[in-house]
């Protein structure tokens, strides 16, 4: 009997040579519906009442740690999410609630200044953290919304400001037909990478010296139209483009995958960076790597480890990027707190946090918010 809808779960990602069970893994929290710290019981009953909070609507997918705070999204995909980025709190029963980041005012639908879709997010070593705003609301139901344009908002945690806000062009991520998902950070440089999960997909770069952006189009993002994919002797049309993403320590190569492609690629970020080439001169760039498996996100650890999840086996790989992709390991898995690894985040002190939220059943129906499923 499983008692959970989605899960978060530690990895010690300093651990090599272990077998691939559970043995290193610690779930750190678990929900059967989220919950928000509300600033009263009212406000929370006039919330349902409205259809501002739909529970059964509320999953986790984005997580980031700074300074032992735990940030997590929770993206807009239907209606009734009161709040699509929060920081995890402990709420006066002893359950672990969701409070609104950095405010409940910058949640407010409707108004483009305000968060209205976060998917992910990246924290750097000045604490800045960097929220995509897909802009877009409702991206599962058949009335998808705009309720402003894609952006890009840094926030510095520690003085609780504002660093900056840009507004991504139309012709970079088209405001009704785009779906800004994750970021990576090149701190160093000031470029950030941001994957497309809509269409045939796309990797959009952005300059912080310059203030600019760009996008690149190329067929390895593309996804597969026909693709299904077997999760627990299930079969689900899975048919997504660009997810995947990951920038080495030194940031000069960005890897990347589709959902919904087996392969893995990568890419010199020099092509990246340099606004003057063209989409056919940046694929010059592109090696493919090899086949890994299905997965969504994946990440860097300091050691040069890339971790990614295998959907289909509700596995969590390590790879040597040193060494040919055949040699990755799986290093845990588990039917059930493990199904569909969705976004990783580091600790800061050898430790991997990761969140499966088992979104197939979300999106295709199955997903039980009672308890037992």
């Amino acid at each position: 009997m499983k008692t959970f809808a989605f899960a978060l779960l530690f990895f010690c990602s300093q651990l090599r040579g272990v077998s691939a069970d559970t043995t290193n893994l610690t779930l750190l929290y678990e929900w059967v519906q989220l919950d928000y710290d509300w600033v009263s019981e009212a406000q929370r009953y006039a919330a349902i009442a409205e259809g501002l909070f739909i529970p059964e609507n509320n999953i986790v997918t984005g997580i980031k740690v700074h300074q032992g705070d735990v940030y997590v999204t929770v993206p807009r995909w239907r209606p009734g999410v009161p709040s699509t980025l929060n920081k995890l709190v402990t709420a006066s029963d002893g359950s672990t609630v969701l409070q609104p980041y950095p405010s409940w005012q910058m949640q407010s639908l409707g108004d483009p200044s305000a968060l209205q879709y976060v998917q992910s997010m990246e924290i750097d070593s000045r604490g800045w953290m960097w929220i995509v705003d897909v802009g877009r609301l409702n991206i599962f139901q058949p009335d998808i919304t705009v309720n402003g344009p894609p952006k890009l908002l840094i926030w510095d945690i520690v003085n609780n400001c504002s660093i900056r806000e840009f507004v991504f062009p139309y012709d970079v991520a088209p405001w009704d037909n785009s779906f800004l998902n994750d970021i990576v950070i090149d701190e160093t440089n000031g470029f950030a990478y941001i994957p497309d999960t809509w269409a045939d997909g796309g990797i959009v770069v952005y300059d912080f010296n310059r203030n600019l952006a760009r996008r690149w189009d190329d067929v390895s993002l593309q996804g597969n139209p026909d693709e299904v994919m077997v999760i627990n002797g299930t079969r689900y049309p899975i048919t997504s483009p660009s997810d995947g993403i990951a920038l080495s320590h030194d940031g000069l190569t960005l890897y990347y995958c589709a959902i919904s492609q087996p392969y893995l690629y990568s890419i010199s970020t020099s092509y990246l960076q340099d606004f003057t080439l063209t989409d056919a001169e940046i694929s010059v760039g592109v090696t493919k790597l090899g086949a890994k498996g299905f997965s969504d996100g994946m990440a860097f650890a300091s050691d040069g480890m890339l971790y990614y999840g295998s959907q289909e086996e509700n596995a969590l790989y390590a790879w040597d990027v040193s060494q040919p992709l055949s040699t990755a390991t799986m290093v845990a898995n588990d039917p059930n707190t493990m199904q569909w690894l969705d976004t990783f985040g580091f600790d800061g002190l050898g430790g991997l946090l990761f969140t499966a939220n088992r979104l197939p059943e979300y999106i295709f129906g199955g997903l039980t918010f009672s308890g037992p499923d």
